[in-house]
């Protein structure tokens, strides 16, 4: 709170004082006037200081009058006033540059202008302005107080702040993405759409603590602005953006402050009813995924009064971070931050997904996990067509949550299940297990990063509780062909495998390995004698395929 060296050089005794250098200067603010005659100026000055001298102690040395201007540099002073006629005479040239260099006022006062005449107004007019400004401050603090209070919401506090610095303003959440706008101008101006950081500036917004200027794209517009973080205890809710085309006054400073503290109440406030209605939410739906809830009545009484509709049949969605605790171990400082940091942002890029789908899902957050509720309306799962493409709707959802996961989380990647249908609401909870089931088995066949339906894996599932017996079953039907010294092993357990697809088509079968048709029977032949089987028995065929399934599986535990 001060006036600036320009507006002090209309004022007392500085109206005759003459800027003879360091004009680059003159917006420095004073926010306080003093006297100086002593030689060594170290730990005297304040920053914003405007110093007054006679130059007495240093009229005869060089080297301490152009140390009086770097330590007024160094502390980022506001100027230098000094009666240069009656003991140091013209002014001296190094002071010109040094001032010039520095961006320091020097300033040439008249040897008849007493110092009250200097001191006097000056400090009236800095009273003054610090009186205008704490009844702005206190005039803006109300409006924006009222605001919140009236409208409770963050486009309000956007729209009473655009007014109050007649600038555009927009508020984000912490990824940057706009929240409110307000005070736009029309056009491709606008910062109505996401924004992109360089990637130099992302790392210097997010250890900022107070208001910096930044340079980001909008629209692909080029534009800078003000940027001021909302913190409430250590936690980064958002940011509020401020056109920065041009400089912000010390009254646009001040309602910015105001409205960050107005908007993190705001930010905290909507938290808390949103937290509460998603721990509701949140209970509900532990209990369905539980299996804990023993009655379908109360079940869909529950979710009624939370505005979810349960009887309409549901598919479960899992997306669980691959190697979580891995990958928390690769990154730099505390462990439980960042992985409180991973969860959260994990969490928003799966929801952000979720939105995007033309259904309305219902989500639970389980550790690393991210659990999805998806509704199966009555005409999609009538047969196998409307299956099929429900089941498209659902990879391209699950491939647009793993790309995002890719773009906005470096180096995570998750495996996605999704379990059959539920009809009923007290199905939901065996469901969930087909999704999870459904990851661990596409984990140990095709490794991290996967999308796995229930109906693919179900199978493998089956195979999988015989343990011991599984491979003795294993040996016994495929043992003979699968042992290392046959010849061209792996080529004739791949013409089987393909043969069985294609229901003993051995012209089809040809077509699918790009191999002649007497060179498939050829190798038919090769594994009948191998085996010892009839190929075109259908038990034989059905024992063949569960060996070539349970192969898969005992080979993905090796």
């Amino acid at each position: 709170m001060g006036i600036t060296v320009r507006e002090a050089l209309k004022l007392g005794g500085l109206r005759r004082a003459k800027v003879v250098a360091g004009e680059a200067g003159l917006e420095r603010i004073i926010k306080y006037v003093d006297i100086l005659e002593i030689p060594d100026p170290r730990g005297w000055f304040r920053a914003n200081e405007l110093i007054i001298t006679t130059g007495y102690a240093i009229r005869n040395d060089p080297r301490a009058q152009a140390n009086l201007l770097l330590e007024l540099a160094r502390t980022n002073g506001a100027g230098l006033a000094v009666k240069f006629g009656r003991f140091i005479g013209s002014v001296p040239e190094e002071m010109r540059r040094l001032a010039d260099e520095l961006k320091i006022p020097l300033l040439d006062v008249p040897d008849d202008i007493p110092y009250v005449e200097i001191t006097n107004p000056l400090m009236a007019a800095i009273v003054n302005e610090q009186a205008r400004q704490l009844e702005y401050s206190e005039r803006v603090h109300r409006e924006l107080t009222r605001v919140a209070l009236e409208a409770s919401n963050i486009q309000a506090v956007a729209a009473a702040l655009a007014t109050l610095v007649e600038r555009e303003v927009v508020i984000c959440d912490e990824e940057l993405q706009p929240l409110a706008v307000s005070g736009a101008v029309s056009g491709k101006g606008s910062a109505g759409g996401s924004l992109q950081l360089p990637p130099e500036e992302i790392k210097r917004l997010h250890s900022a603590q107070k208001a910096v200027e930044i340079t980001l794209w909008s629209r692909n517009v080029r534009r800078r602005y003000f940027v001021a973080p909302i913190d409430v205890r250590e936690h980064r809710y958002g940011y509020i953006l401020v056109d920065g085309q041009t400089p912000l006054s010390e009254l646009n400073q001040i309602a910015l402050e105001h409205a960050v503290t107005v908007t993190a109440l705001q930010m905290v406030k909507e938290e808390a009813v949103v937290e509460a209605r998603r721990s509701l939410q949140r209970d509900l739906l532990e209990d369905l995924i539980a299996g804990a809830l023993r009655h379908r009545e109360l079940a869909i009484s529950r979710a009624e009064a939370l505005g979810i509709l349960l009887e309409e049949p549901k598919v479960i969605m899992a997306i669980d971070i691959d190697d979580f605790t891995g990958y928390l171990l690769h990154q730099p400082g505390a462990q439980e931050a960042n992985a409180g940091v991973l969860k959260r942002r994990f969490h928003r890029a799966v929801n952000s997904c979720f939105m995007a789908f033309d259904r309305r899902v219902l989500t639970v957050q389980r550790s690393d996990s991210v659990v999805g509720i998806l509704p199966a309306n009555g005409r999609e799962i009538r047969g196998a067509e409307d299956w099929r493409v429900l089941r498209g709707m659902l990879q391209e959802l699950a491939a647009s949550i793993q790309l995002k996961i890719a773009r906005e989380l470096d180096g995570v990647t998750v495996t996605i299940g999704i379990s059959s249908i539920a009809a009923d609401p007290m199905e939901i909870s065996e469901r969930y297990q087909e999704a999870r089931t459904a990851i661990r088995l596409a984990r140990r066949l095709n490794g991290k990063g996967t999308v796995a339906f229930w109906e693919d894996v179900e199978l493998y599932h089956v195979l999988g509780q015989s343990g011991e017996t599984l491979e003795r079953f294993y040996r016994s039907v495929l043992g003979e062909l699968d042992r290392p010294e046959v010849k061209n092993r792996e080529e004739l357990l791949e013409t089987l495998r393909v043969y069985l697809e294609c229901q003993g088509n051995v012209m089809a079968s040809a077509a699918k390995l790009y191999i002649h048709r007497n060179t498939m029977r050829y190798r038919l032949q090769r594994i009948e004698e191998l085996l010892g089987r009839d190929l075109d028995s259908p038990d034989e065929r059905l024992a063949l395929w569960l060996a070539l399934k349970a192969r898969g599986l005992i080979r993905s535990e090796q």
